[in-house]
């Protein structure tokens, strides 16, 4: 790759790393002082969580078979990628990439050093999501071990799904299903990832708040100039999450993505701030940036393959979802979660999936995932094709709205479901030992609730308490 393309592609991931940024700024504004500190050390656990365990093997498990989807020289060892469907239905259901561990041996080049740079803001962003979510319900060392199984297997393993050559991405070439899974900037394979992995833990932590007496209220902003500072950094840094994938380097309009990407957040951030407006009678600043980010998340799916008309609406539609999840998780499900991970990531990260399968036009992404590289369904340069299409291209059904709703079902699966059955097994293994160590706990006495093992010893009030139990 020439020189000028290799620093545009890292001064993109640089900026890529303002998403992060925001984010916590974001999640610092909507805490009380006391939990502050709390927070901002989760982001920097984060960051070190997510470097550390997709260097060990998370690389390795998404890219470790990228060769047949790379034009870039040196990924071309990095040939690995198992699966045992293969056998019976063919090639392209690969499920793991099994080179390039350590950085070492195939993945021991420029190349692969670039797309591994790539990943690192989204690998982040997934990891921080989580351990803003459940911060203030466990202790260090498990947000520690949790953020490196997000970072080392769950990220990577939907990650090589979707952009690695895995099953997903080939749905449209063995299946039929329009391209394939299309989630160019990360709706789901980051935001709403990240936020079922927060979810998965707190099927298990269970953090109830305390019901408050009188009117449904909006959350109250603790530090309002964060949340505003946080929000404008998430919108400048976003572009990068699109525009530093170097796989995708070529194969996305900079002008179009960059504008579908502001008028996504400008649609969250209206949709916010005239219903913040409607019910205080001023716009609420944890809302409407809180809205902003999640008009960025519903459009960061599609914002390479629709017209700026859609993004707007998928930002309006996002917000709105943003407010229902909101009342929904705060209200009725009283879940203590001051992130509000469900209602900024979750909702707008489904809802960003299955509008791209509505707005695509099909007047961009030709051959995405290497589907109509010289025509599709019958028109030479017809891209990603949704359900309302330009003049002159052909409609495919809702072929590619099955392909996002297969990804939607894997989501669940490997986001939701596996994390829960490995703290389920973790606990389970963790309570056997005590059970196993009679000199532990005395016979004559009861354990103590702080020696009661769980997920957070450390926390031990009730379920209904302010803080949650564990």
């Amino acid at each position: 790759m020439p020189d000028a393309q290799v620093s545009t592609l890292i001064l993109f991931d640089l900026l890529a790393f303002l998403v992060p940024v925001g984010l916590t700024l974001l999640a610092i504004g909507a805490s009380r002082e006391e939990h502050a500190e709390e927070v901002a050390t989760s982001a920097l656990l984060a960051l070190a969580a997510a470097l550390v365990g997709y260097f060990l093997c998370g690389f390795a498990f998404q890219f470790g078979g990228v060769a047949s989807l790379a034009g870039m020289h040196g990924l071309a060892s990095l040939t690995a990628e198992w699966s045992p469907l293969d056998l019976a239905w063919g090639p392209g259901w690969g499920l793991i990439g099994l080179r390039g561990f350590l950085l070492q041996s195939q993945a021991y080049n420029a190349d692969a050093y670039l797309l591994f740079a790539s990943q690192l803001a989204a690998v982040t962003t997934a990891v921080l999501i989580v351990l803003l979510a459940i911060c203030n319900h466990t202790r260090r060392t498990v947000q520690l071990a949790i953020g490196l199984l997000v970072s080392g297997l769950i990220y990577p393993l939907f990650g090589n799904w979707l952009w690695g050559g895995g099953w997903l991405s080939n749905l449209g070439t063995n299946l039929d299903l329009g391209h394939g899974l299309v989630d160019v900037a990360g709706s789901g394979a980051v935001f709403l990832l990240g936020a079922l992995a927060a979810q998965s833990v707190f099927l298990i932590v269970k953090p109830r708040r305390a019901s408050e007496p009188g009117p449904v209220r909006l959350p109250p902003v603790h530090f309002p100039l964060w949340m505003v500072v946080g929000a404008l950094l998430a919108v400048v840094g976003w572009p990068g999450l699109v525009l530093g994938n170097a796989l995708a380097y070529g194969q996305v309009q900079m002008p179009l993505v960059l504008v579908n990407l502001v008028l996504g957040a400008a649609g969250g951030a209206l949709a916010v701030s005239i219903y913040s407006w409607f019910v205080t009678s001023k716009p609420d600043g944890m809302a409407v940036g809180r809205g902003t980010v999640a008009g960025l998340v519903a459009v960061s799916a599609a914002c390479a393959f629709v017209p700026a008309w859609a993004a707007l609406t998928i930002g309006l539609g996002a917000g709105l979802l943003f407010v229902l999840g909101l009342y929904v998780w705060e209200h009725r499900l009283r879940i203590d979660d001051p992130s509000g991970s469900a209602a900024t990531f979750a909702l707008p990260g489904l809802w960003g999936l299955l509008a791209l399968a509505v707005f695509a036009d099909g007047r961009w992404g030709a051959g995405w995932n290497r589907v109509g590289l010289q025509e599709y369904r019958g028109i030479v340069g017809q891209g990603v094709s949704g359900l309302i299409l330009a003049s002159g291209f052909q409609p495919d059904g809702s072929a590619q709205l099955y392909a996002q709703l297969t990804g939607v079902g894997a989501l669940l699966v490997v986001a939701l479901l596996l994390p829960w059955l490995i703290f389920k097994a973790a606990l389970w293994i963790g309570n056997l030992g005590e059970r196993m160590t009679p000199a532990a706990v005395p016979a004559s006495a009861s354990p103590s609730p702080e020696e009661q093992p769980g997920i957070d010893s450390e926390q031990v009030e009730s379920p209904d308490s302010e803080e949650g139990a564990t």
